[in-house]
């Protein structure tokens, strides 16, 4: 549910069973705490927690309105790029302080980016404004006005006290090939490995191979080693977030401006001569203005 605050805020209501989900509201509520503020932290912020009423089994998380991620269409690889650096850094920060997700799938990851368009998408109906008074249009790029990404979706999440045992009873979250998940007899498995594998599967879907629900794009082969690694089929060979996050550091600092400023370009799409043109275009006037190739939030 939608809806907003006093200040105008637009925020979104959340509906979570403490009883189904009785991690959800304290893993949140300790992600959004003094202690954990950190730049590095991209996780959804609670704005507030609204314990349920007497006779109600429902308590209600304020949470701010965010879209989808390509909502706003990426408009250049290095926009992408930033993308995979904030929610490795957020995954990162995760587990260093022993979360895991545990159901990091696309549609888990948002953006703040409202900013972005005329007026403000409906949060349900994406393609029409949120007044329903026609379809809002994008009016700016990531590259000039950049993006925050957020971690959401804490229903699954849990905190492991260090010392403690990781290893839950498979399968869960919506990711359905985690290799641990489809052993027959799967025994209890280690959550931290399983989220590496569905953030590397989240990209390889989306970005390298393509899946039934988005096509591979052009020019991120630079990715494809790193996320073979994050996807291997044994858990003890994959990356931890921390080597992962450290690769990726390695991977952008060796991409060139040229490659950053290049167009995203979906495999046996057909770009117009002039489209083209124009990409470049914009992006020779951006370089000459010195606006940086990977966004700067």
């Amino acid at each position: 549910m939608d809806a907003s605050r006093a200040d105008g805020t637009l925020i979104m209501l959340k509906a979570i069973h403490p009883v189904r989900s009785p991690d959800e509201i304290p893993v949140g509520k300790l992600l959004s705490s003094e202690r954990f503020a950190s730049p590095r932290n991209y996780c959804i912020p609670y704005l507030e927690v609204i314990d349920p009423p007497e006779g109600s089994e429902k308590a209600f998380v304020v949470l701010p309105l965010l879209v989808g991620i390509e909502r706003a269409p990426f408009e250049t690889i290095g926009e992408v790029v930033e993308f995979f650096r904030q929610i490795f850094e957020g995954l990162e920060f995760m587990h260093e302080h022993n979360i895991a997700h545990e159901d990091c799938k696309y549609n888990n990851i948002m953006a703040d980016s409202q900013h972005l368009f005329d007026s403000p998408p409906h949060p349900f109906r994406t393609f029409t404004k949120r007044d329903f008074t026609g379809r809002p249009s994008i009016v700016a790029s990531r590259t000039i006005k950049p993006v925050k990404y957020y971690i959401i979706d804490f229903d699954l999440s849990k905190e492991y006290p260090p010392g403690a045992s990781r290893l839950e009873e498979p399968p869960w979250g919506r990711d359905k090939i985690v290799p641990e998940h489809l052993l027959p007899d799967a025994p209890p498995c280690d959550p931290f490995p399983v989220d590496v594998y569905c953030l590397g599967n989240c990209i390889r879907q989306h970005f390298l191979d393509g899946c039934k629900y988005a096509k591979a794009k052009k020019g991120f082969d630079f990715m494809r080693e790193l996320i073979d690694d994050m996807t291997n089929s044994d858990p003890k060979k994959r990356p931890q977030m921390s080597e992962a996050n450290s690769r990726l550091k390695i991977i952008i600092e060796g991409l060139s401006d040229w490659k950053l400023r290049s167009p995203i370009i979906e495999v046996d799409q057909r770009t117009k001569v002039t489209k083209f043109i124009g990409h470049w275009a914009t992006q020779l006037i951006r370089k000459a203005r010195r606006i940086p190739a990977i966004p700067k939030s």
